[in-house]
């Protein structure tokens, strides 16, 4: 089983449209190539004057909440441009606030294999829309048999923000999670530095999650972020690692590495992946 991780950062002042559009390329030729079972990806969004889409009409879509869908909307593209290479996936999505007054920021799911159940999870003590600090969480089950797994893709705040803290996000998600049965992969943009001790990753750690990068064996910690960047104009100066996959169990895993860095695949956004592979002995799907 191979799952991957990618905050996309998918619309902005600096992204034109055909760059947007190349980036699509890469990334879906990518997924193609690879078989990805199951993608987390943050930050995709649509603009808010695009043409509404209606979302009975799209294969595979398992719908979230009430944001509308539009035409750019980049999960949707992506799926055309997966469709297109002959590779059909199933996908959730939602917007989860607004960013820049411009945009529906919003959280996705995808696998090649239908999603039974899809839920979201309100993190932040803001459920204010048009408040950049709101902070949800989307969560897909994924595979057969009696329990199957979730596949989680999060966005998470800052561990020093007054408002809006780390800690507190990450008890409400670990509440919801509880719940669940058979096992979580956690996946996203932390905003939590592997090398900073007693923050967000200690505290993810904490709740018994397993980082899968640690699992496979890798020395140190991915780079994720690799300069400067919004949200980390400080400290970034040579590189974060920022995004993770965690486990709540015990996995065996055969590798997981970096993709999209500009180095063996070009980038697609200013963020870098995280792609890992579980043995067939231990997959879900």
């Amino acid at each position: 089983m191979k799952i991957m991780t990618l905050n996309a950062h998918s619309h902005g002042e600096d992204i034109s449209e055909s760059i947007r559009d190349r980036n699509l390329d890469v990334l879906a030729e990518c997924i193609c190539r690879w078989q990805v079972d199951v993608i987390a990806l943050q930050e995709v969004c649509q603009t808010q004057r695009a043409d509404a889409v209606k979302k009975s009409g799209v294969h595979g879509f398992v719908p979230l909440g009430g944001t509308k869908m539009r035409e750019d909307n980049y999960v949707l593209l992506l799926m055309k441009k997966l469709e297109e290479a002959g590779c059909r996936y199933y996908w959730t999505w939602d917007g989860i606030k607004s960013g820049y007054e411009r945009y529906d920021e919003g959280l996705a799911v995808v696998s090649r294999f239908p999603i039974t159940e899809a839920e979201e999870y309100v993190l932040s003590q803001t459920q204010d829309y048009g408040n950049w600090k709101t902070r949800k969480a989307v969560a897909a089950h994924v595979g057969c048999g009696a329990e199957g797994a979730w596949f989680v893709s999060a966005h998470m705040g800052w561990w020093g923000d007054t408002q809006e803290p780390f800690a507190g996000q990450m008890d409400r998600l670990q509440q919801k999670l509880s719940e669940k049965k058979g096992n979580i992969y956690l996946m996203g943009d932390f905003n939590s530095p592997a090398d900073e001790r007693n923050t967000g990753y200690d505290y993810v750690s904490g709740y018994g999650w397993l980082d899968l990068w640690k699992l496979a064996g890798n020395n140190g910690h991915a780079v994720t972020v690799p300069g400067k960047i919004d949200g980390w104009s400080a400290g970034a100066e040579n590189g974060l690692c920022i995004d993770y996959i965690w486990s709540r169990h015990p996995v065996s895993v055969v590798s997981s590495r970096v993709v999209f860095s500009g180095e063996q695949e070009a980038a697609v956004s200013d963020h870098f992946g995280i792609l890992a592979e579980i043995r067939e002995t231990e997959s879900i799907l």
